[in-house]
């Protein structure tokens, strides 16, 4: 006679054949609601026999829940059970035969999760909203079923409906902050994010506590949607169905995140091939935006439907007979026979106008929906008084980036200005951007408006201050809009941008001045970027350059604010500290040169007196370190600001010629980050030691400039971030920093030991094959310069650093750049030896980063 163990055995074997068989149809045949449902049936005939096994007894009842109740079981999803029974008593009696059956269970190769019930908890049970929608969606699987069925006859009864709606839409609310609250995401979470599955399981959620039926098929019986509406919910229901089950197969797991490691192979399997613009996971990743889109729509509507049922009575509208308002919404009177949509505009700026105005009602956004549809053509983008209701949102006082925002998700900004329609759904393949074009200039914009609040004015009171000064904010606004929109179509997209606010101004018959102005922060708006985090900021003539191409402090403020904005638009990820001390620098430094124009040697004057001033402050006079200033050289005062001359100044003041290593640290300007100076003789391969010590400490140098004074001394200033500040002590880590790497530099310790470490890219580069460039100049007297540009990873610069070693190279400059994903890192040195050769060392570098 065959043991339990032994009967577990033979199902399992018999379950993975099913199991196998089922994806291997679903494959074929992509029939997603048939595999969903047959999925669940298996586990349902396989953990039945598990609780028979297991002989419980008739006190309780097993039930599934959650995503298995509703029998959408996924290949990779966890199995959600509920045991219930009447009383406390009877679980503590059965615990032994129930821990059994979870037992067995988890021996089987099923994840579950099990709760238990008690039938006399019920009321408690219910506060708690998870618990809530759980038995909402629960199944009867085995057991004794009047238990099961008397349980939902008690939780029917006690159920507050409307505070359950309540519940549900704040922890919507929560769910969508969580996940970036978009669904424009480069990798959705394809269950979680905003727009995808789980704001379909809300819908059904909401219709079962109302409607007692979680059938999508219930709210066009109640009137919550019409027939189009459920038909294209079901299909974009289906759709995202689809995509997990292909993503759970291909991730061999649950994976719920569309990775870019995945998405190429779900394209291929839907069927989705390259074309020569596209690649087939862009297809693919477009195909899922228009479901994002619309189920984010549908679910505003929807939810909005069963909200307004708890509030007052509807209010009337001045000079808007067609409209009403209730709970803060503008709302169309369903008897209304009028055309609105040459009036849609103005409602937005009512919108604006009106504080107390949330946003727009169920039918209003609906009619919208008609009208994007059928009524914006050609001759209604050319209606004169339709063109300045719509120049006239950028000029609100108040909600201009929900207006924009508001009219994208309602398909009417895309329909009614096509180049912005290009870039709806448009990915980005760079390091830099988690969002598709669209979403992240609604970011932009939303970033814009920030700036204009004084009660977020502690946020970024420099970007606060420029917005103040700003004349016209609508111009700002324009250039977030057509910043990127030259995005998706090949060559320079500033250079398309510009072009295309150039037809726009003259289409709606903007100022001329104002167009051009548009237009140059657009065609400019990477220029700020890339002086402040590639260039030497401290070099004069830098901020000279800079200065002559933007030529007035108007334009500088916008800049500068078109700029922040940007890159904190990208992800959380790529703005830090770091970046606003830098662009805030640029700004600030260029404000005083325009006021001004001096020239480079009395930028260089001017900044000496600072240093000078600052140095007073500490009772430090100019005779106590003339002639180590004689020795620091010319080009000292060129690569340093002020503030780091009078640093340096004050801690070697009895060092200028120390035959030791001196290793200070200080917190970095703005915060984030440490500084750490280092001078000692000029000697081979500081650079390298100094990269092997800071990762042995696992820290990462952002940024560092590297100078040889006149008489010979390496001054080395490296800016290094760490992951966790919260457990570091920081007068312990400075001062472990400055006697250990003194240490690691004065020592005679062989380099041997530091090995050429393996350089592996982070899937995003793999996935974007961002072009690695490397490049050297050798001029007649043997000094060379050397750039690197690559995605930045694990021991890059050790491993640079090594390289040099090898070669016998010694760095006498560097600026060293890490900007987020990239690095762009820049390199003087002399010709070491007769025999070194240019091509080998671009050879190896391009081998290293490869």
């Amino acid at each position: 006679m065959s043991t339990p163990l032994q009967n577990l055995k033979t199902l399992k074997n018999s379950y993975i054949k099913s199991f196998d068989l089922l994806k291997q149809k679903f494959l074929e045949k992509h029939d997603s609601s048939n595999f969903l449902k047959k999925n669940a049936n298996l586990c349902d005939q396989v953990i039945k026999q598990i609780w028979e096994t297991s002989a419980v007894g008739d006190k309780f009842c097993l039930v599934a829940v959650g995503g298995y109740g509703r029998r959408e079981l996924y290949p990779a999803s966890d199995i959600d059970l509920a045991i219930i029974c009447k009383n406390l008593a009877d679980l503590e009696q059965e615990k032994e035969k129930i821990e059994l059956f979870i037992q067995h269970c988890w021996d089987f190769g099923f994840r579950i999760g099990v709760s238990q019930r008690v039938e006399d908890e019920i009321k408690k049970d219910i506060e708690d909203i998870t618990i809530a929608t759980n038995l909402l969606e629960s199944r009867y699987i085995s057991g004794n079923q009047k238990i099961y069925n008397n349980y939902l006859i008690k939780f029917k009864k006690v159920l507050n409906v409307k505070q359950f709606i309540l519940n549900k839409i704040s922890e919507q609310d929560q769910r969508h902050s969580k996940y970036s609250k978009s669904g424009y995401l480069l990798e959705p979470n394809i269950k979680e994010s905003r727009g995808c599955l789980r704001d379909i399981h809300f819908i059904r959620w909401l219709c079962a506590a109302q409607f007692q039926s979680h059938e999508l098929q219930t709210l066009y019986e109640h009137l919550i949607i019409d027939k189009k509406q459920l038909n294209l919910l079901k299909f974009h229901y289906n759709k995202l169905i689809k995509r997990r089950i292909f993503l759970h197969i291909v991730a061999n797991g649950q994976e719920d995140r569309m990775l870019f490691d995945y998405q190429a192979k779900i394209a291929s399997d839907l069927g989705f091939k390259n074309s020569p613009d596209k690649k087939s996971s862009e297809y693919v990743m477009n195909s899922l935006y228009k479901s994002i889109r619309y189920i984010i729509l549908l679910n505003e509507i929807i939810t909005k439907k069963f909200t307004l049922q708890f509030h007052k009575k509807p209010q009337k509208i001045k000079n808007y007979p067609e409209l009403f308002k209730v709970n803060g919404l503008i709302e169309l009177d369903p008897k209304s026979k009028k055309d609105i949509s040459k009036n849609i505009f103005k409602y937005f700026l009512l919108y604006q106008e009106n504080k107390e105005l949330t946003g727009f009602g169920p039918n209003l956004i609906s009619k919208f929906q008609y009208i994007a549809e059928h009524k914006i053509n050609s001759s209604f983008r050319k209606n004169s008084l339709i063109q300045q209701d719509f120049v006239a949102i950028f000029s609100g006082q108040q909600k201009v980036n929900r207006s924009l925002r508001l009219l994208n998700r309602y398909n009417i900004l895309g329909k009614f200005l096509p180049v912005f329609g290009r870039i709806i759904s448009q990915m980005q393949h760079d390091l830099f951007h988690i969002f598709t074009v669209d979403e992240h200039t609604l970011n932009v914009i939303d970033n814009l408006r920030r700036y204009s609040k004084s009660s977020l004015k502690h946020e970024f009171p420099e970007s606060y201050e420029a917005f103040q000064r700003l004349k016209h904010p609508n111009i700002l606004y324009f250039a977030g809009l057509f910043h990127d929109i030259g995005k998706g179509r090949g060559g320079n997209h500033s250079e398309i941008g510009k072009n295309e606010v150039m037809k726009f101004g003259k289409f709606f018959n903007l100022a001329p001045n104002d167009t051009l102005l548009v237009a140059w922060l657009v065609e400019n708006h990477l220029l700020m970027s890339n002086v402040a985090q590639k260039l030497d900021l401290a070099d004069p003539s830098v901020i000279r350059s800079f200065a002559d191409k933007v030529s007035t402090p108007e334009r500088l403020d916008l800049l500068y604010l078109l700029t922040t904005a940007d890159i904190r638009g990208t992800s959380h990820k790529v703005w830090n500290q770091w970046k606003s001390v830098l662009i805030n620098n640029l700004h600030q430094t260029t404000i005083k040169y325009l006021e001004n124009r001096l020239t480079n040697q009395q930028m260089i004057d001017q900044r000496i007196n600072q240093a000078k001033s600052n140095l007073m402050k500490y009772s430090v006079s100019f005779d106590m370190y003339e002639k180590n200033w004689g020795l620091m050289g010319p080009e000292y005062f060129k690569k340093f600001e002020a503030s780091e001359i009078a640093w340096h100044t004050r801690l070697l003041l009895t060092h200028s010629k120390t035959k030791k290593t001196i290793v200070r640290v200080r917190h970095q300007k703005g915060g984030q980050g440490i500084e750490v100076l280092i001078f000692t003789r000029d000697k081979s391969h500081i650079f390298l030691r100094t990269c092997h010590f800071f990762h042995e400490i696992s820290c990462e140098i952002s940024q560092a400039k590297i100078y040889t004074t006149a008489h010979h001394y390496a001054l080395n200033v490296f800016h290094v971030t760490y992951e966790d500040e919260s457990s570091l002590r920081f007068k312990d880590f400075f001062k472990y920093i400055e006697s250990r790497l003194t240490e690691m530099i004065d020592s005679c310790v062989s380099l041997e030991n530091i090995k050429q470490n393996q350089l592996k890219k982070s899937r995003q580069a793999s996935f974007h094959q961002i072009e690695d460039h490397i490049e050297i100049h050798q001029n007649e007297e043997g000094f060379c310069h050397l750039q690197v540009k690559t995605s930045n990873r694990v021991a890059l610069l050790l491993s640079i650093a090594n390289v040099f070693k090898n070669h016998q190279i010694n760095i006498s400059n560097a600026k060293i750049t890490t900007m987020g994903e990239r690095v762009e890192d820049h390199f003087d040195f002399k010709k070491p030896h007769e025999t070194f050769s240019l091509e080998k060392l671009h050879s190896e570098l391009k081998k290293l980063i490869a």
